[in-house]
């Protein structure tokens, strides 16, 4: 793959930058509408429920055999003849074409086989970091240079391994470290609708590459399971797997969830139209795009406001600061969402 895509996973780091979101701005104009004599807006709310949540990876990659060998002849000369096409299935040992050496057919010399070092699948070669479209396969009569003449010699052909198939993929530097080698995934080819291919994370380079952007990848290979005869090289495929997953959570819609002096705080809606909200101090669990686990302050069926309100009623003060040093927030005075997040405080807390 030419360009580095960005995988779909949720991180910290998105919910960091979300902070300076609408939450506050909300409440700031509301506030001021009620200060001017004017209408404040409709409040609404969301419930907190039980379900399975789960965050999950997903992305973009190219099949490829897992082993390839690039066929050169040992000599140099005019491919006399030539066995194979591309795509035939060969066997080791297999003969693959004939190189006449010389240059002149005046020069008497014995034609030199070239043979299939490995079972394999007939590829034409692609010389690395060259386009795909501009690749022809050898023709009988070219001339070759041999591996005894030139340390860049001309390569027949490549044979692929296809008994082991992988999908290759470049990371960001900000997702390669939620993958582990091992991690059960599973592969989707766009060519072949319906099909799950289960596979595994197999290779995670240890060492970045830099993009022509300016960017840092890390490449990363996924094995499949099984080979396929189905299965091309340079097929797209798409790799999903669940980071994390919990079942029967108690759950939280992330329209509900606000910081306050680094504390995450929901504000309970009160039982009658007349009544005053309450600032409820909340421990949540794992992130989804939409969604958040609560291991505690709420239960089920309660329902908390997606603005927040103008009169409400507050939690204590050195609740509040016990659970922002708990979080690791402290220290965030007047501003809530200063320090991690960088921007105002008293907002809304929502994914990107």
């Amino acid at each position: 793959m030419a360009m580095s895509r960005r995988a779909k996973v949720v991180t910290a780091a998105v919910v960091a930058v979300a902070l300076g979101g609408g939450g506050w701005w909300a409440w700031k104009k509301k506030a001021a509408g009620k200060k001017a004599g004017g209408p404040a807006a409709e409040e609404t709310d969301v419930e907190v429920s039980k379900g399975d949540l789960e965050t999950r990876f997903r992305e973009l990659g190219d099949l490829a055999a897992k082993n390839t060998i690039d066929i050169a002849s040992k000599v140099s000369g005019r491919v006399v003849e030539l066995t194979v096409k591309e795509g035939d299935r060969v066997r080791a040992g297999q003969k693959l074409a004939v190189i006449q050496p010389g240059k002149t057919g005046a020069e008497k010399f014995l034609p030199s086989e070239v043979t299939a070092p490995i079972d394999g699948v007939v590829l034409a070669y692609v010389k690395s970091g060259s386009n795909n479209s501009a690749v022809e396969f050898i023709e009988s009569g070219a001339y070759v240079t041999g591996l005894f003449e030139s340390q860049n010699p001309t390569y027949l052909m490549t044979l692929a391994d296809m008994r082991q198939v992988v999908v290759k993929l470049r990371i960001n530097e900000m997702d390669v470290l939620k993958l582990k080698e091992g991690m059960a995934v599973e592969v989707v080819v766009d060519s072949i609708p319906g099909a799950v291919f289960p596979a595994v994370v197999s290779v995670i380079s240890p060492q970045a590459e830099r993009e022509q952007r300016g960017g840092k990848i890390f490449r990363v290979e996924v094995a499949l399971a099984k080979p396929d005869p189905r299965l091309r090289t340079g097929m797209t495929a798409r790799v999903d797997a669940v980071l994390e997953k919990r079942a029967g959570a108690l759950r939280l819609p992330l329209t509900g969830l606000f910081e306050e002096k680094g504390a995450e705080v929901a504000y309970l809606k009160p039982p009658t139209k007349d009544g005053k909200a309450k600032q409820v101090i909340v421990k949540t669990g794992m992130r989804t795009e939409m969604e958040i686990e609560l291991l505690d302050g709420l239960k089920e069926g309660e329902k908390v406001l997606t603005e927040k309100p103008v009169d409400f009623e507050a939690a204590p003060a050195e609740e509040l600061r016990k659970a922002a040093e708990a979080r690791g927030m402290g220290g965030a005075g007047e501003q809530p969402a200063q320090g991690r997040a960088g921007r105002r405080g008293g907002r809304r807390i929502r994914m990107g």
